[in-house]
């Protein structure tokens, strides 16, 4: 009762000082402060009470987070969402470090067969089967019903891609509150990982082809795919001189390792993306370090090829509850409504088949590669989660595919969203089931 009255009391306090028109009654600075401590106290509090009915809290920083947001009650409105966007991006470069020390080699090595086969399965099957519907339904798609068959080729190859990208923020945090371990975790967290980098590789092959199919003539850009090669392999090795000065650091000093790991989050960050800018604009050249593999390879070099793992993970531990807020409040207020209520129809056919496929490809690969019955019944449960990278290549759509890319772009991040609310719930039900979870450990005595 003492958190649902403190909510009230913060949310009439909200209400009292934003104004009808969407601003707020105190100045601009102060307004982005009032809403990033609204955020913080709102969501913190959602979660905690949602987590009595046994849904993952995370679901409530996301709903305080879209009843607060632009698209809900407007008490946070679009451009101090825009303005907290800084924070968003360290809390997903935070979520990195995390999901790649949570990758230990000695733990995934009697799993690496089982890994390795989920992801061939999963990539091909759900990859096949979305670009099916999306190719067969195409009359229900008005951006594809005079189009030509080259265009709509091209259209469900991407979605089919976008369809495979996962949310390995969500999955840390779901394991992080559920405090879960064992095969079945470490599995699940591995392929979602693996999935999640090599969808980046996928689209840009996908758009490459893509655009010299519906181009008027033009050709393979081979140049674009080496660049997003070198840009991968670069991030990767930038990962390994991150962690090895981590792991320096940890072993030789260790103070203030939280700041320490906060600090290497925004820098990497920070750098990221100044690089980005500085050539584009001096050399026109377009280079982008991927600042979440960067940070995963960082984690996961730590993890692994350091004596400092443990002191790493524990301080990471102690750290996380802020910045799961945050991050998934964000995602919430980020949650377009408007756009969800145009399209929901397209979206929710998307996102049930795109569950359809994940179920039966996961099964058949836990089946095939000799999973345990549950595990191969449950594995598909933990990969509907969508959030970070899917958002990011649907939002380059329109820019490559002028004509039809904005029209696709929307009716894909309606998807993402509804993959992103149920995503959490079903990885959670899914950890309990198989007894991996703190409260499915207790359930199985």
């Amino acid at each position: 009762m003492r958190r649902v009255a403190a909510l009230l009391l913060i949310s009439a306090f909200m209400a009292a000082v934003v104004l009808p028109g969407g601003g707020t009654s105190v100045r601009e600075g102060a307004g982005l402060s009032l809403s990033f401590g609204f955020l913080l106290i709102a969501a913190y509090l959602a979660g905690d009470m949602l987590s009595w009915t046994g849904l993952p809290k995370i679901t409530g920083y996301m709903a305080a987070g879209a009843c607060a947001g632009p698209y809900g009650l407007n008490w946070i409105a679009l451009d101090t969402v825009v303005g907290l966007k800084l924070l968003d991006d360290l809390a997903l470069a935070f979520i990195a470090l995390a999901a790649g020390g949570g990758l230990a080699l000695s733990e995934l090595g009697p799993r690496l067969r089982f890994i390795g086969c989920a992801v061939m399965f999963q990539t091909v099957g759900v990859f096949a089967g979305v670009f099916s519907v999306m190719f067969l339904a195409r009359q229900w798609f008005g951006f594809l019903v005079e189009a030509p068959m080259a265009v709509v080729t091209a259209a469900a190859a991407v979605t089919g891609v976008l369809a495979i990208a996962r949310s390995p923020s969500s999955a840390i945090a779901v394991i992080s509150e559920s405090r879960a371990r064992g095969p079945f975790t470490e599995t699940t967290l591995g392929v979602t990982v693996i999935i999640d980098v090599l969808v980046i590789v996928l689209f840009a092959v996908t758009v490459a082809l893509a655009q010299a199919a519906v181009g008027s003539g033009a050709p393979l850009n081979l140049f674009f795919l080496l660049i997003v090669f070198l840009e991968l392999a670069a991030s990767i090795a930038a990962g390994a001189g991150l962690g090895w000065l981590m792991g320096h650091y940890i072993r030789r000093v260790g103070a203030e390792l939280p700041m320490v790991i906060l600090a290497a989050a925004f820098l990497v960050t920070f750098f990221s993306d100044h690089l980005a800018r500085f050539l584009d604009q001096l050399y026109e050249v377009r280079f982008h370090l991927e600042p979440m593999l960067i940070c995963m390879s960082a984690g996961f070099y730590i993890r692994n090829r350091t004596s400092a793992g443990a002191a790493f993970i524990q301080k990471m531990d102690r750290l996380s509850l802020p910045v799961y807020v945050l991050f998934f409040a964000l995602i919430g207020a980020s949650l377009n409504l408007a756009l969800l209520r145009e399209t929901w129809m397209l979206a929710v056919m998307l996102a049930a088949c795109r569950m359809m496929f994940i179920w039966a490809s996961a099964w058949i690969s836990g089946r095939l590669c000799g999973d345990p019955p549950l595990f191969a019944r449950m594995a598909g449960f933990s990969y509907i989660a969508q959030a970070g990278v899917s958002l990011g290549l649907a939002g380059m759509l329109a820019g490559s595919f002028p004509d039809w890319g904005e029209a696709a772009a929307v009716t894909i991040v309606a998807m993402i969203s509804i993959n992103q609310v149920i995503g959490p719930i079903a990885y959670k039900y899914a950890l309990d089931r198989v007894g991996e979870s703190s409260a499915g450990r207790q359930g199985t005595g």
